[in-house]
């Protein structure tokens, strides 16, 4: 893998070279606390850790018709009570994009994507691998009609110590939007085939992955849009990010979602989700339901300031079927306020409460986060900082409570 290495620092160099001025350097610093629950909840795995993240992208626009960017990650995570899971991830990506045709009528892209990334864990030597990820894609496009989207790839997991596990995915994707009604109404469906060449035994070989679904654009005072989404397929863990375990499994999923505009400063949505899960070898086979329900309201909305204030609700139910003690229903609030000093500086503040009644009452809590945000302009805009402050606590029923804090600094320069 030392030629990816060799690769990323050609691209880093690449901007050097160029004549062209369009360039964005942009990247975070984030320190802090949180668990697993706020990263794939409907596990439910509420397991505390520490972490570190740190990112830094370079994209440049070399031309109206090519652009790309060069990006890198890092991931530290340190956890509580289970210090097998303890790693750090090191993530290298670049991204291209090329237009042998663009026209008014019609374009024809042409994307590229490579990522490396590695992986290493401080007590479990044989969960280690390097990853390495290939994928092209081509999407045609004609203007009011339709798009389609057509992409393949490789994707080779090679672990240090634990040969058995290699795996090496080969995967194709087909997809496509179709326009009617002079666009109010659009169609789109996508299908993605997955094979694995894996030693290891009880992993599934092939995957599917189907999804479909419609957006359609009213002219009623009291009904903007309606978005509606379907999918069934296979995939493992391994593919969300913030996934630490290894697990295959098949998922059902389905949502509908209406927007409406009910005044130039008011709007509303209502979405209505079913998920459904059921693991090749993990006994957290579940399913479940929500109902989410945003409203933003724009206060004051002149030349120099924006005032908005937004209120999200949320019920949610999850049934597991072979851990029925983690069973659990949740409602969750949110209220966040935003101003805004146009061309200048923008700051906001959110509150958010979250109540879980557990069928065993003894993992029953209260989860509330306070988030205080601030933006700040200079050079006429080309160079934006940014700082998030956090704070999580949790008052369990039957356990100590427990305080999580966290702190996020982000820049964004344009030259």
């Amino acid at each position: 893998m030392k030629w990816v290495f060799f690769l990323i620092i050609g691209l880093l160099i690449l901007p050097s070279l160029a004549i062209a001025d369009d360039f964005i350097l942009s990247g975070y610093t984030e320190v802090g606390e949180r668990s697993t629950a706020e990263d794939y909840e409907e596990e439910d795995e509420d397991n505390d850790y520490t972490y570190q993240n740190y990112h830094l992208k370079l994209q440049h626009k070399v031309s109206d018709r090519l652009s790309y960017n060069i990006g890198s990650f890092i991931y530290d995570k340190d956890y509580k009570d289970k210090n097998p899971l303890d790693n750090i991830s090191r993530i290298f990506n670049t991204k291209w994009s090329y237009y042998p045709r663009k026209s008014k009528e019609e374009t024809l892209r042409l994307n590229f994507n490579l990522k490396y990334k590695e992986k290493r864990y401080d007590n479990t030597p044989r969960s280690e691998y390097d990853q390495i990820l290939v994928s092209p894609k081509l999407t045609f496009k004609k203007k009011d009609l339709y798009t389609v989207d057509l992409s393949a790839g490789v994707n080779n997991y090679d672990y240090i110590e634990a040969s058995e596990k290699d795996q090496l995915k080969t995967f194709g994707k087909i997809g496509g939007r179709r326009y009617f009604l002079e666009k109010r109404l659009m169609l789109t469906s996508s299908y993605k085939l997955e094979t694995t060449e894996e030693k290891k035994i009880n992993r599934e070989r092939t995957k599917h992955n189907l999804r479909g679904g419609f957006d359609y654009i009213f002219d009623l005072p009291w009904l903007s849009k309606i978005i509606t989404r379907g999918g069934w397929g296979e995939r493992d863990t391994k593919e969300e990010e913030e996934t630490d375990e290894d697990y295959d499994y098949e998922y059902w999923s389905h949502y509908a979602k209406t927007v409406h505009q009910i005044t130039p400063g008011l709007k509303t949505d209502l979405k209505y989700q079913y998920f459904k899960k059921d693991y090749l070898t993990a006994d957290l086979d579940h399913r479940g339901f929500y109902i989410k329900n945003n409203w933003a309201y724009k206060i004051l909305d002149d030349e120099k300031n924006r005032i908005t204030l937004k209120v999200f609700g949320q019920h949610k139910d999850v049934e597991y079927t072979l851990k029925a003690g983690n069973d659990y229903k949740k409602e969750t609030a949110e209220v966040k306020a935003t101003y805004q000093r146009k061309k200048n500086w923008k700051a906001s503040a959110s509150l958010q409460g979250n109540f879980y009644d557990y069928n065993d009452a003894s993992k029953d809590k209260k989860r509330y986060y306070v988030k205080l945000s601030g933006e700040k302009l200079f050079k006429d805009g080309d160079l934006v900082l940014s700082i998030d402050l956090k704070y999580r606590y949790t008052d369990y029923d039957e356990k100590n409570d427990t305080e999580q804090e966290a702190v996020r600094v982000a820049f964004k320069h344009k030259f």
